[in-house]
């Protein structure tokens, strides 16, 4: 599965805006964090490094990369429900690794260490 694939997807529902509106980017910044998200994680990174890897591939600072993360895990859960077995499987991996730490919580416990 295509990563290019999974950010179409979800910045066709509408979803995307929302969630950059909120961490206060704007809808093209929103495309590129997020794919620096899924490619962030496909390539095994870390919940400890991904501002700073999303804040360089997103051309945003690492606070705008805090605002905005909390909003990439349902977009991707809503995105799942209705995708092919692929984009689950990325998906999966991806909220495994944002949720490894206890949830939200432990997601913005961990990007604040």
């Amino acid at each position: 599965m295509d990563i290019r694939e999974i950010v179409a997807g979800v910045s066709s529902s509408g979803m995307l805006g929302q969630a950059a509106s909120q961490a206060g980017i704007n809808q093209d910044q929103a495309q590129d964090a997020l794919h620096g998200v899924l490619e962030h994680f496909t390539n095994g990174g870390s919940l400890e490094g991904v501002a700073e890897a999303v804040a360089a591939k997103a051309g945003i600072s690492q606070d705008q990369v805090q605002a905005f993360l909390p909003q990439v895990l349902p977009m991707l859960q809503a995105h799942s429900d209705n995708a092919g077995e692929g984009v689950q499987s990325v998906i999966g991996g991806v909220i495994n690794s944002l949720t490894s730490g206890g949830g939200l919580a432990g997601l913005a416990k961990g990007l604040f260490r």
